[in-house]
């Protein structure tokens, strides 16, 4: 039996919203906005799917690696005018994303996982401040066992005793302890984590979803007639949108190249420069951004590493 390499098992990301992001759903409904965006069925709050994080990170690693625009989408079948996925043992795009050509499937080294909010913008009486909750923080691992009383919040790293709103809603501090020492250092290098620090809260999961949900952005949107320039009869629509300074991460599962093989061949590349060109594409992000809406100013997206 191969012995199994020693390989970290994931990376971990953190991302930025540099603007807002929508990753809609595909559909008009009812309700507050006519486009909404993904949520997690469970807790209601709003995901940007690994779908799209990797859809846009392929697009973005074959224009970085020169493989655009024939390694890049999802691939032609035979006969069709848009060449094949090239399928090379050496390609970071193919290795990493996976192909199909002429019959051969290949999935990808690459395993990507949804963002989820990590810390969510919200105005109060003293200014910006960013909130998080206990769940969020265990899943994460960054402090494992928070509790916070439903009416109540605590403070990250700075002593707060008074009332404070978050939005419309205002709250006590926790009647246990208004005070909770939270490490940054596994965000790595982060340019907005010193004043994220500085004004981060902790509130119970049950009210985090219905903060969060309450303070998206929400936009109001008209369809243009070409022939006259003016906006077009019942084209008025709103959408909602992920805001500007909330703080995402998000997993990448790199399988090791040692295990697999493309048409009976090993695979070339390393798994170093797989993770590298991974990373590349991501931060092509920050430019080209990620989701819908990006000609109405949405979508950039800043991603770096978390501290190993």
């Amino acid at each position: 039996m191969t012995e199994l390499t020693e390989q970290k098992p994931y990376d971990r990301y953190y991302a930025l919203t540099i603007d807002p992001v929508h990753v809609g759903t595909g559909g008009y409904r009812l309700g507050r906005v006519d486009n909404a965006i993904v949520r997690e069925p469970g807790t209601n709050l709003p995901k940007i799917p690994g779908t799209s994080i990797s859809g846009v990170a392929r697009s973005n690693t074959a224009m970085k690696t020169g493989k655009f625009p024939r390694c890049a989408g999802k691939g032609k079948e035979e006969g069709e005018d848009v060449q094949q996925h090239c399928g090379e043992k050496n390609c970071p795009v193919c290795v990493a994303f996976g192909f199909s050509k002429k019959g051969n499937s290949f999935q990808g080294l690459a395993q990507f996982f949804d963002a989820r909010i990590l810390f969510f913008p919200v105005y109060s009486m003293i200014g910006p401040v960013w909130i998080t909750s206990p769940s969020v923080l265990a899943d994460t691992g960054i402090k494992p066992g928070v509790s916070v009383s439903p009416e109540g919040f605590k403070a990250i790293n700075r002593e707060y005793n008074k009332p404070l709103n978050f939005g419309w809603l205002m709250l006590q501090k926790d009647a246990t302890n208004s005070k909770e020492e939270v490490s940054f250092d596994s965000l790595g290098t982060c340019d907005v984590c010193g004043l994220i620090r500085d004004n981060a809260f902790i509130v119970s999961d049950k009210v985090f979803s219905r903060i969060v949900n309450d303070n998206l952005e929400v936009r109001t949107s008209v369809a243009i007639d070409p022939e006259t320039g003016a906006a077009e009869d019942k084209a008025l629509f709103t959408y909602e949108a992920i805001p500007r300074g909330t703080v995402m991460w998000f997993d990448v599962v790199y399988n090791d190249k040692t295990h697999f093989k493309i048409q009976n061949q090993s695979i070339t590349i390393s798994n170093e420069d797989i993770q590298r060109a991974v990373l590349n594409g991501l931060q092509l992000m920050e430019h080209l951004g990620v989701g819908g809406m990006n000609t109405r100013g949405m979508g950039r997206f800043k991603v770096w590493e978390g501290r190993k």
